[in-house]
């Protein structure tokens, strides 16, 4: 049976810290119909958004990215994701939305609110894509993980990322273990840097796929501010933004965009923070801005558009002693 041409798809991109949604989000943006307009919803765990910036200047090529207010859309009373939903609905009209929750994220809440009754008429629920690093699959602590576990459960299309880090026998023995759940996945696959194939989107769902952790999304959080209504920082004088929930903790700094940071001591200073689980910050080095992502030692670095301030975020298992990292942080800064 056909669907109602007015109603418009939507897709979650869900996976854990680190998969690499971001970099999905933008291989599937790269190749977006010139002629249509999307909308890309992101929400982060930390009070520091990092993840807008690798999309700066977009909107004049038909894409139009929100962020949540700080805190995690999964939540039951998830009204900030409805506000920005209905938001972007009415501003926006695009021909396609985008769904990236926090890695952290339940993704069984979201689906319910999709489907609502005040929703159904008007969006097209497609596709669940979960993006799972075989690496992280193959440790106890991921797989015995609620969350981890029923972002995987409610997939319908269910891909191995980073198989050129993952190996080829551990990639094609997560994927041989991804053949046997049931229900069964619709699609799964394996790709190197997020690069999955568009026509995936469209693929519809299973019907009423049930999430075997359903309270997993039942959390405490701690919520803070969007961070659009920070101060600007001053030189030398950071603004340092602390959050907690689903197990995990995170600190995020803002710095003045006078402040310059020397590429190569940034490096360094992310090479030494072993208890950290999850780096990611936008950089003012020089005449170019950076963005780098680092995930239990890995790291990349890419060039960006953004240029409002330099902004880091940490998320860690535990809470750490956020000032040490502060202070190492202030010392890649340039002496003008």
């Amino acid at each position: 049976m056909t669907k109602p041409l007015h109603k418009i798809p939507v897709n979650l991109i869900t996976g854990f810290l680190g998969v690499g949604k971001t970099t999905t989000l933008q291989n599937i943006l790269q190749r977006k119909p010139a002629e249509e307009r999307w909308a890309v919803i992101i929400n982060e765990f930390g009070a520091v958004s990092i993840d807008h910036t690798p999309f700066a200047g977009a909107d004049e090529n038909g894409l139009v990215v929100k962020e949540v207010a700080g805190g995690c859309i999964c939540c039951t009373a998830n009204l900030p994701m409805q506000m920005t939903l209905t938001l972007v609905l009415r501003q926006v009209k695009p021909h396609r939305i985008l769904v990236e929750p926090t890695g952290m994220g339940h993704p069984e809440s979201i689906l319910d609110m999709l489907q609502s009754r005040f929703l159904k008429d008007v969006l097209d629920i497609r596709a669940t894509v979960c993006l799972v690093d075989p690496r992280q699959w193959a440790k106890e602590e991921y797989r015995t993980h609620e969350t981890f576990i029923d972002q995987i459960t409610l997939a319908d299309v269910l891909i191995a990322n980073k198989t050129d880090l993952a190996g080829e026998a551990l990639t094609r023995e997560f994927l041989e273990w991804g053949q046997a759940l049931f229900p069964p996945k619709i699609l799964l696959g394996a790709v190197t840097q997020g690069d999955i194939d568009p026509q995936w989107l469209d693929i519809e769902p299973f019907p009423q796929r049930k999430a075997l952790y359903p309270q997993a999304h039942a959390h405490e959080h701690h919520h803070h501010h969007h961070d659009e209504q920070l101060p600007v920082p001053q030189v030398g004088k950071p603004l340092m933004c602390e959050s907690h929930g689903l197990g995990r903790y995170s600190c995020g700094w803002v710095f003045s965009p006078e402040e310059v940071f020397d590429l190569h001591k940034l490096k360094t200073w992310l090479a030494l923070l072993s208890q950290v689980e999850r780096v990611k910050g936008a950089f003012r080095t020089g005449t170019d801005w950076v963005l780098l992502n680092a995930v239990r030692g890995e790291f990349s670095v890419e060039y960006l558009a953004y240029r409002r301030d330099s902004r880091v975020e940490c998320i860690a298992a535990n809470p750490l002693p956020w000032k040490t990292l502060e202070d190492g942080l202030k010392a890649c800064i340039l002496v003008q």
